[in-house]
C-alpha cells in the first residue's frame, strides 16, 4: 500500500533575477537525521528520490488581508479536505494553488546552522512572482523580519522497517509537492512549525548583502584508489549528479566578482552552463556561459579559460523525421500496451491463485482444527479404550482357558495343563495373528499326541476274559467224547 508522508521544511534562499516574472529561490528539502514525525530518510534514500523534485509544484493557499496595510494576511496550511472525484470516489483533494516549481532534481548539501555543519538535500525552484505578487511580497517581508519561512515536503512511499521505534522509508519514494505554510501568528492562523532543525533559512533577497554559506560536504581520502578495487565498489565512490553540480557551484563562485551571481542551469558529462547576472553600477548584466570541467576522483576541475557565451538553440527538423519518430513512439505504446495487457492479466492470474490460496489455507486451518479436536477426544477416550480392550482380552482368555482345561482334563492332564509353559501358550492363542495361530497349533498337537499315546498304552494291556473262580484241572481226564467236548 502506499503511503504518504509529510515533512515540514523552511525556505532555504531566495534570490532576484532580471526577469520581474520570476523569483529563484533554493529550498532545503530535508536532512537524514530523525524528522518531528519520528521517520529517517536515509541519504541514498532521499538522493535517488530527489531525481523526482524536478517540475513538481510549489504551492500555497493565500489568505488576504482584512484591509490594506493591516498585517493579518498570511498562508494556510495543506488545506486538505476529502471530497468525491470526477468518478464519484472519495478521494483527498486540496485548496491550495501552484506558485511556483522546482527545476532541479534534489542535490546533496552541506549548510552551516549556528556554527554546526549539517549534510542536508537541497532543490532550486522559481516562484511566478508577477502572477502571485501578494504572496511572494509576504515572503519577502518575512525575511526582511527575520521570520523564518516554513515549507512542508510531501511524498509517496510504501517500503519501509521500524527499528529501535523509528519508522525508516525505503526506496523508493516519490516527492508530490511543497506547500508554503503559515510562518507567524497573523489573522486567525497560527504558525506551522518545521519537522527538521536544519531547515533554516539561509537568504532571501538582499542580493548584494548575500554570502552563500552552503558548500558540498566531501569525504576526503589519504589514500588513493587501489587499482585492483572491485568494479562495484569504485562504482558506489563515484560522484553522483548532486554532487557534481554542488562542485562546481564551489568552484564557479569563488571565481566571481562581488556583485556577481551564478545560477547553473545545466550539467553535462564534460561541460556545464552557468546564468552568471552581476548588479554592479558600472557593469550590469544577465548572461548564460558555457564552462567546460573534468573529474578527478571525487574532486571536479573547472576550465575558467573555456568561458564561452551561449545562447540557447533552436533546430528545424523534417516533417518526415518528425512523422518518423512519431511513428516508433507509436510502435513503442502498442509494445506498451501490449505489456500493460500481459501484465493484467498476469495480476488477474496472481489475484485469482491468491484467492485458491487463501481458500485452501482457509480449509487447511479448518481441518487443523477439526484434527486438534479429533486428538483431543481421543486423548479424554484412550483410558477408556484401553480398559474396554482389556477387558476384551480378559474374556477371550478365560474362554481359551475353559476350553483347553477341558481338552486336557478328558485326557486326565489337568496337572500339565497348570504349567507355566501352557498357560503361556493360552495367553498368546487369544492374539489373532501369526504369534496366536502358532500358540493353538501347538496347543492341538499337544492334545493329539496325548490321545495317541492314551490309545497305544491301551492296546499293550491284555484283555481278561473271565476269571474262575476256583483252581482245578480245566482238561478232564476221562478221554470219552462225552467229557472232553459237553459243557
Amino acid at each position: 500500500m502506499t503511503k504518504k508522508h509529510t515533512l515540514n521544511l523552511v525556505l532555504n534562499e531566495i534570490q532576484q533575477v532580471n526577469d520581474p516574472t520570476i523569483l529563484k529561490c533554493t529550498f532545503i528539502v530535508l536532512d537524514y537525521e530523525k524528522s518531528g514525525n519520528n521517520a529517517i530518510v536515509e541519504k541514498d534514500v532521499a538522493l535517488e528520490g530527489g531525481k523526482t523534485l524536478i517540475n513538481k509544484p510549489i504551492v500555497a493557499k493565500y489568505n488576504e488581508a482584512d484591509e490594506a496595510n493591516s498585517p493579518t494576511d498570511n498562508f494556510g496550511g495543506h488545506e486538505q479536505y476529502l471530497g468525491e472525484d470526477r468518478y464519484g470516489e472519495l478521494t483527498v483533494k486540496s485548496d491550495t494553488v501552484p506558485i511556483g516549481v522546482f527545476t532541479t532534481e534534489g542535490y546533496n548539501l552541506s549548510v552551516v546552522i549556528d556554527g554546526v555543519s549539517r549534510e542536508v538535500m537541497a532543490a532550486d525552484a522559481v516562484l511566478w512572482k508577477s502572477r502571485f505578487p501578494d504572496a511572494c511580497d509576504l515572503l519577502q517581508e518575512w525575511f526582511d523580519s527575520g521570520i523564518k519561512i516554513n515549507t512542508s515536503c510531501e511524498y509517496l512511499y510504501s517500503n519501509f522497517s521500524f527499528i529501535d521505534g523509528i519508522e525508516y522509508h525505503n526506496s523508493p519514494i516519490y516527492f508530490e509537492g511543497h506547500a508554503i505554510l503559515a510562518s507567524e501568528d497573523r489573522g486567525d492562523i497560527k504558525e506551522v512549525l518545521p519537522a527538521y532543525e536544519s531547515a533554516t533559512l539561509l537568504s532571501f533577497n538582499e542580493i548584494n548583502k548575500f554570502n552563500r554559506l552552503v558548500a558540498q560536504a566531501i569525504d576526503q581520502k589519504d589514500d588513493k584508489e587501489d587499482e585492483n578495487m572491485p568494479e562495484l565498489f569504485k562504482k558506489v565512490c563515484e560522484l553522483s549528479h548532486g554532487d557534481i553540480r554542488s562542485l562546481l557551484y564551489s568552484k564557479l563562485d569563488a571565481s566571481l566578482a562581488e556583485n556577481e551571481y551564478s545560477w547553473i542551469s545545466d550539467v553535462y558529462e564534460t561541460y556545464f552552463v552557468a546564468n552568471i547576472y552581476s548588479f554592479s553600477e558600472e557593469n550590469e548584466f544577465d548572461k548564460y556561459f558555457k564552462f567546460n570541467y573534468s573529474k578527478n576522483g571525487e574532486e571536479v576541475e573547472v576550465d575558467l579559460e573555456s568561458k564561452s557565451e551561449v545562447k540557447v538553440k533552436r533546430d528545424w527538423v523534417e516533417v518526415t523525421e518528425v512523422q518518423q519518430m512519431q511513428n516508433s513512439l507509436e510502435e513503442k505504446e502498442t509494445k506498451l500496451n501490449e505489456i500493460q495487457t500481459q501484465l493484467n492479466s498476469a495480476t488477474e492470474k496472481v489475484t485469482a491463485l491468491t484467492s485458491e490460496k487463501d481458500g485452501l489455507l482457509t480449509k487447511y486451518n479448518d481441518a487443523a482444527t477439526k484434527l486438534t479436536q479429533l486428538n483431543s477426544q481421543v486423548e479424554e477416550l484412550s483410558p477408556y479404550k484401553d480398559q474396554v480392550e482389556n477387558e476384551k482380552f480378559e474374556k477371550a482368555l478365560n474362554e481359551k482357558k475353559e476350553f483347553y482345561a477341558a481338552k486336557f482334563k478328558a485326557l486326565n492332564a489337568s496337572e500339565k495343563f497348570g504349567e507355566d509353559a501352557i498357560q503361556e501358550l493360552v495367553k498368546k492363542a487369544v492374539n489373532e495373528d501369526e504369534e496366536g495361530n502358532n500358540a493353538i497349533l501347538q496347543l492341538n498337537t499337544m492334545l493329539v499326541d496325548m490321545v495317541v499315546l492314551k490309545q497305544e498304552k491301551e492296546e499293550e494291556t491284555p484283555v481278561v476274559r473271565e476269571v474262575a473262580s476256583k483252581r482245578e484241572n480245566l482238561i478232564p481226564t476221562s478221554n470219552d467224547f462225552e467229557s472232553r467236548f459237553s459243557l
